[in-house]
């Protein structure tokens, strides 16, 4: 148990991640909100639903969950097997509609911590490409945007892309007028129910090269005290950062080939 209860929102609280968020979180004695599309047994305090393919519904849940948080975790996603306007208005315009509304319900000091993916990797030279999404802040511009995009550049990267560049850019604001930190989490191939999802859509022989040559997938148990990190005081001083939990496995791809020992 800790100290001094405190009050966590996790979003896609339904499986995998981050219903291993909110069980992690309401195990140590916080007041957990557990957020998902369809009703779940997650362990936690509260439950709701919403629809984050929906700004209405975003906004109706936020208008009534009151403030005085201290952290959300926003672990919801679709994998990219799923249409592409659903990819990226759960993975990045729910995203951001969900946390630039939750500013203002957290208290001073709090953290807002994203699930993104190594999938996310190169988004620095995608910036200028990202302008537009970047831009969106409706659906119906974020699917105009994606009308005119390459379709077969993954839209599942592009989700994650714009999550992690979104972050970035909403941090310094974040913190200089409400005192919350903002950090993303990028997961390496993570043991989950939509792990299939996702050796659909990237391929199996991809994913068990990576798993090859680290020697397993993550699992929830890996990435979980991450977030839990960077949703807590002791990581006070990190802010507008993206955490690669992927075993080290994508080091290589940027720094060259490891060194022999």
């Amino acid at each position: 148990m800790v100290s001094e209860q405190r009050r966590i929102v996790v979003v896609g609280a339904g499986s995998g991640i981050g219903a291993a968020t909110a069980a992690h979180f309401h195990e140590r004695g916080d007041h957990v909100l557990a957020v998902d599309l369809r009703p779940n047994d997650t362990p936690a305090a509260q439950h709701e639903t919403v629809d984050l393919r929906e700004a209405d519904s975003i906004a109706e849940l936020l208008g009534r969950i009151g403030p005085d948080w201290d952290a959300l975790a926003y672990v919801a996603g679709v994998p990219g097997t799923a249409p592409a306007a659903d990819v990226l208005r759960v993975n990045y315009l729910g995203m951001r509609l969900f946390t630039t509304g939750m500013l203002p319900l957290l208290r001073h000091g709090g953290s807002i911590v994203t699930v993104a993916s190594v999938a996310a990797l190169g988004w620095e030279q995608r910036i200028a490409d990202l302008t537009g999404l970047l831009d969106a802040t409706d659906a119906a511009t974020v699917e105009q945007w994606q009308a005119g995009q390459d379709p077969n550049y993954p839209v599942y990267s592009t989700s994650k892309q714009a999550a992690i560049i979104f972050a970035k850019r909403l941090a310094p604001s974040a913190w200089q007028k409400f005192g919350v930190r903002v950090n993303t989490v990028s997961p390496g191939p993570t043991e989950t129910p939509i792990l299939t999802d996702f050796e659909d859509s990237m391929g199996k022989e991809v994913l068990d090269a990576v798993k090859a040559t680290i020697g397993r997938h993550a699992t929830v148990a890996d990435i979980v005290p991450v977030i839990a990190f960077l949703a807590g005081p002791e990581s006070r001083w990190v802010n507008a950062q993206d955490i690669h939990v992927d075993g080290g496995f994508v080091a290589p791809m940027m720094v060259g080939a490891p060194i022999e020992l």
